[in-house]
């Protein structure tokens, strides 16, 4: 499995995750996003068959107000901080419970330590479609905003 930039050859209609606005967002955003220069959109692909996407991820620079930072980064850090927001992330149906989602979010955070390294950043933001997901990101160190529990943290570092 490799994880690669989103280009033309990427079979985007054959994608299925059981989540229509998912589908629908790389089926017809995601393209239009990359080539703007709103987003990154990333796929996971099999060696045997590089044009079926498994799964994808989109990253974007953010700006963000601290408010929506737990209370001890808080009060330590300007009103508006710098991040990397993880805008989605889906795993086709036929690989959904085989440690995809896990993949593609650990090089969603390898390729987020990069842009820290260069440009700084405070961490990394996710924008949970359901508590389902919330749950799911929670498991992997992420916080919740104090006011709205579907936008959770991932700190680039401690709070030194």
């Amino acid at each position: 499995m490799q994880v690669l930039p989103l280009t033309g050859s990427h079979d985007r209609q054959g994608f299925d995750c059981g989540r229509q606005e998912l589908n629908d967002w790389l089926r017809q955003v995601a393209r239009q996003h990359q080539d703007k220069g709103l987003s990154k959109t990333f796929v996971a692909v099999r060696d045997d068959a590089p044009e079926h996407i498994c799964g994808y991820y989109a990253l974007t620079l953010a700006e963000m107000e601290n408010r929506h930072l737990p209370e001890t980064w808080r009060k330590k850090l300007p009103r508006r901080i710098p991040g990397v927001r993880l805008g989605r992330l889906a795993v086709d149906q036929r690989y959904q419970g085989k440690g995809l989602g896990e993949l593609l979010l650990v090089d969603a955070l390898t390729r987020a330590r990069r842009i820290y390294t260069e440009a700084d950043g405070i961490g990394l933001f996710v924008d949970a479609i359901d508590e389902r997901a919330a749950d799911y990101y929670r498991r992997f160190g992420f916080q919740a905003a104090p006011d709205n529990p579907l936008l959770l943290f991932l700190p680039a570092r401690g709070t030194e």
